[in-house]
């Protein structure tokens, strides 16, 4: 597992890829924070958030950064547990049978979501990564190096998605492979290309009990994560 990622090329070059289409209709499962106070379909503005550092947003936002302004991104996923793996539980280490905490599991909830129309997407996979090349080395850009790296690494790898962006005008976001679990796909969507293509389909369901709960703690299991009252 690669702990490092390199920076992305500071200008652009013309890049041909295969991308992929999230079909109109496909549902979608996004997880957030019980204390939001916006719609579930609400991109993330990223106000005010520096993308050179770490802890200021997540593995492909915020960016550019400042002078200019973030582009707004939302998260989600086709199936529950790969949303639950790249949210609720995105933080548990890659260690033998790690512990979560029951108590945090208050702060989130679900809900389902539904594309008005086809997505197109570039999916963060080595086949998909070969055609683009890595700044100072042969090899191209590696899925592992992606996906695969610690927070720290977060300033490197939102340079990435700022590139992809910038260099794919014709992409509304990113797709992978969920880093605790194969199953299922992760996205990040732009908010200058996609905002308000995306629409709720179910209000917000808990997981701290009830169906819910049952739910999380199938995925959980699934993960070798163990859910514990500390």
């Amino acid at each position: 597992m690669s702990s490092n990622c390199p920076i992305a090329p500071a200008g652009m070059k013309p890049l041909v890829v295969q991308t992929v289409e999230l079909p109109r209709g496909r549902l979608l499962f996004r997880f957030h924070k019980n204390s939001a106070t916006h719609p579930a379909n609400a991109f993330n503005p990223n106000t005010g958030k520096r993308m050179e550092i770490p802890e200021e947003g997540a593995r492909f936002n915020p960016f550019p950064g400042a002078p200019a302004t973030n582009i707004a991104t939302l998260y989600a996923a086709d199936r529950l547990a790969a949303s639950a793996l790249e949210s609720v539980f995105h933080d548990v280490e890659h260690v033998p049978s790690p512990i979560y905490p029951r108590v945090r599991l208050a702060e989130w909830s679900y809900t389902r979501l539904k594309s008005k129309r086809a997505l197109v997407l570039l999916e963060l996979v080595n086949p998909q990564l070969r055609p683009v090349e890595c700044p100072g080395r042969a090899d191209s850009i590696t899925e592992a190096e992606l996906i695969h790296t610690p927070v720290s690494e977060y300033p490197n790898t939102r340079t990435w998605a700022r590139y992809l962006h910038d260099s794919l005008p014709g992409i509304d976001g990113l797709a992978w492979r969920p880093r605790l679990g194969g199953v299922g796909a992760a996205f990040v969507f732009f908010g200058d290309r996609c905002d308000g293509e995306l629409e709720v389909d179910s209000s917000p369901a808990s997981v701290a009990h009830g169906a819910g709960l049952a739910k999380i703690q199938m995925i959980a299991n699934r993960a070798s994560i163990r859910i514990e009252e500390i």
